[in-house]
């Protein structure tokens, strides 16, 4: 059994999360080939943005971990069902024929949360390797297209503490670091003996189930947690991502989010009025990594 028998017993001190059970177009290879989970964990991502004229923005966003000791795979299991639709002729008819129904829909009940289910929330996957000694990052920015870029497995300089907490019945660490541009705090459970944890956050001496920065605009929050040997797959129709450097990917970003209207007028002829103003309390709600400034 794995780590102990909590996780193999799914004790009733656990919050064991259900998983939506979704087909998935055929990759080239077979999925024997692919390497597989020992644990899968689900993650609430809670984030702060603005957003043009509305201002400041709340959304949570649920996200998987998929991990074993040598790599691991963090990602939206709609977001890569959707990619699963897309990567096959067969496949797009059936998401066009989806967001099609839902879309008469929303026109007839002006129901906004019919046309969430359809839409992308997020489009990130990251990939951790100890074997590579890298993590890969696929994502889409705004306004431009796919993307992707690697770099080396960083060695956060962790700083651990002497406090403690349970979170899903396990006994957790608190533990800081300065990382990309913003400080972290973190919990990870010692008794969960992966170094890995949400996003891009390694290297610790247990799994991390919690983390948040200084800001209060990004937070972590494990709510389930599993044994599992689900497949580790690669994304979908890697040949759509162009390869790009982490900080020009930021930075193209950063152009989207302020200047998106303009660059809609410029390549489709879209008007949708001037951009939102950018002010200094606008630009203090910024990306997860900020050190591309």
């Amino acid at each position: 059994m794995l780590y102990d028998g909590k996780l193999s017993g799914l004790a009733t001190a656990l919050m064991v999360v259900s998983f939506l059970t979704l087909p998935f177009a055929m990759h080239s290879k077979k999925e024997a080939e692919f390497p597989r989970a020992d644990i899968k964990v689900s993650y609430n991502y809670h984030k702060k943005f603005v957003r043009g004229s509305d201002g400041v923005v709340e959304t949570d966003i649920p996200f998987i971990l998929l991990a074993n000791q040598r790599e691991s795979k963090f990602f939206n299991r709609k977001t890569e069902y959707k990619d699963s639709l897309e990567s096959t002729p067969s496949g797009r008819a059936i998401s066009k024929q989806i967001f099609d129904e839902a879309f008469r829909k929303y026109w007839d009940t002006k129901d906004l949360s019919i046309m969430d289910a359809v839409v992308y929330k997020t489009q990130l996957y990251v990939f951790k390797s100890k074997i590579k000694n890298e993590y890969r990052v696929y994502d889409y920015v705004g306004m431009t297209g796919n993307y992707c870029y690697t770099e080396p497995l960083d060695d956060i300089a962790w700083e651990i503490s002497d406090s403690t907490r349970l979170l899903l019945g396990y006994e957790c660490v608190k533990a800081y670091a300065l990382y990309h541009g913003r400080q972290w705090t973190v919990w990870f459970a010692p008794e969960i003996p992966l170094q890995d944890g949400p996003w891009k956050l390694h290297g610790l001496p247990g799994l991390i189930l919690e983390a948040y920065e200084s800001s209060s605009q990004h937070h972590f929050m494990a709510d389930g947690i599993e044994e599992s040997d689900d497949v580790i797959r690669p994304v979908y129709d890697t040949k759509r991502y162009d390869r790009i450097s982490r900080i020009e990917m930021l930075k193209m970003e950063r152009n989207s989010r302020e200047n998106g209207n303009a660059m809609l007028k410029a390549q489709i002829g879209l008007n949708l009025g001037p951009d939102a103003p950018v002010t200094d309390e606008t630009r203090k709600y910024d990306f997860l990594e900020t050190d591309y400034h």
